[in-house]
């Protein structure tokens, strides 16, 4: 169960532990690759058709390679912001699930859309998910748009799915930002966090489901059992014709009703 608002955001400001271990991964790669030139975007890029080649394993590390200076900074910027809040209220073990799971389906829904010959690098779609449970989880917090204007948590994280769904559909076949991979990312990290801030209505939905596919029991009666229409007929049966007429069946109906079973 998560608190739904923190007693207060400045509290939980500073690096935590999983935000401080993404921040030095990313910029370890993006150095290594700068610095000693290996083609490391090359080896861990999404292609857009990656399941031809069975590249599963870029849909994970795709998010630790980027495009350059301005695209590492930007994404390491909202991770070190937003991050540390949500992981202090989640944990450190939800929030990896968190940024991994908002990653790798954001990569995902970009594929479905993207050119063939285009690959897909950095961590947008996963920090778009941390932004996605923030919004979940502090809606009425405010935030800086551009470190200038006061913004609530849960109007930017609107304004950008907008944005960024406007996008998707204006440029279906993708070849420069990933449009795609920032909104599904997002929508994940705002499911996943909803669900454990209101796990109630997850466990209402399950409830649902269950009771749905559970059938009816019948309100007809059971073929093996005694009712008063099957004696009273058996017994005009007998004042007509006699006990000789009745069959097998019938024997076992009447004895059945002499000892008082239904």
């Amino acid at each position: 169960m998560i608190n739904n608002e923190p007693r207060n955001i400045g509290s939980m400001m500073g690096i935590s532990p999983s935000v401080k271990f993404l921040l030095i991964l990313n910029v370890a790669v993006f150095l290594i690759e700068a610095l000693l030139r290996v083609p490391l975007s090359g080896w861990f890029a999404l292609p857009a058709l990656w399941w031809q080649s069975l590249s599963f394993g870029q849909l994970f590390t795709y998010m630790f390679v980027h495009g350059g200076y301005m695209h590492l900074f930007v994404n390491m910027l909202g991770l070190f912001f937003i991050g540390p809040t949500v992981e202090r209220t989640i944990g450190s073990y939800r929030f990896f699930v968190l940024y991994y799971v908002s990653g790798i389906l954001g990569g995902l829904g970009w594929s479905l859309l993207a050119q063939d010959g285009t690959y897909c690098v950095g961590a947008s779609g996963a920090v778009m998910g941390i932004l996605g449970a923030f919004g979940a989880l502090y809606p009425q917090a405010k935030l800086l748009l551009w470190f200038v204007i006061p913004c609530r948590a849960w109007m930017l994280v609107l304004g950008l799915a907008i944005w960024e769904l406007h996008e998707t559909i204006t440029t279906p076949l993708i070849g420069g930002i990933a449009n795609a991979a920032h909104l599904i990312g997002g929508i994940a990290g705002f499911s996943y966090a909803l669900s454990l801030k209101h796990p109630h209505l997850l466990a209402g939905l399950k409830a649902s489901l269950r009771g749905k596919a559970k059938p009816k029991p019948s309100s007809a009666p059971r073929p093996d059992r005694l009712t008063k229409e099957q004696v009273d007929a058996i017994l005009d049966k007998i004042g007509k014709e006699g006990m000789g007429a009745l069959t097998l069946r019938e024997r076992e109906l009447l004895k059945r009703a002499t000892r008082g079973q239904g």
